[in-house]
């Protein structure tokens, strides 16, 4: 009997380590939204320095670098490299609606340049940088939940709660469109 305690004990640690992963949580979902909520934030910056240098607000060929980009990472990180592109393009889209948005209101308004637009180049795209691998990093965390009833509702009560406060729901319904379970 003492023998087999031994193989036992091993054999109870491997059947912990071959365990699925932790369920999602709540805060996974919470920190995802707060961080597209972030990079929603530089939508305004960006159009104010689009709006002084009359730069188009869509820009295929940055885009297609960072999604190139994203890809290649998803693919190290073993998320879904479509499903990932897909994602990011819908922060931008949303991002896009916020700028259009904006430059909308102010052509209304004949609104001159601003004073001091922030420089895309040096203030807001390292911004943008640093918010890509912290996306990836929870969106690694959420793989393989997001059907799960808790990510679902959890996502269903923390985003008006989060988004809603700054931003319509064209905006909200654009970022969050890849989150929501497609069964």
């Amino acid at each position: 009997m003492l023998r087999l305690i031994p193989a036992l004990v091993v054999a109870l640690l491997l059947s912990a380590c071959a365990s699925p992963t932790p369920p999602a949580s709540r805060i996974d979902v919470e920190q995802l939204l707060t961080l597209q909520k972030t990079r929603l934030d530089v939508a305004a910056p960006v159009a104010r320095s689009k709006w002084n240098s009359h730069a188009p607000i869509d820009d295929p060929a940055r885009e297609a670098l960072i999604l190139d980009d994203v890809a290649a990472r998803a693919q190290l990180l073993k998320l879904d490299p479509q499903w990932t592109v897909r994602f990011f393009q819908d922060q931008f889209d949303a991002g896009k609606i916020v700028q259009r948005d904006l430059h909308r209101q102010w052509r209304a308004k004949q609104r001159p340049p601003f004073a001091d637009p922030p420089d895309l180049a040096r203030q807001v795209r390292p911004v943008l940088d640093r918010l890509t691998p912290d996306l990836l990093t929870v969106l690694v965390r959420l793989q393989g939940h997001w059907c799960e009833p808790g990510v679902q509702r959890a996502l269903a009560e923390l985003e008006p709660e989060i988004l809603g406060a700054d931003y319509a729901p064209s905006v909200r319904e654009q970022a969050t469109e890849a989150l929501h379970c497609q069964q």
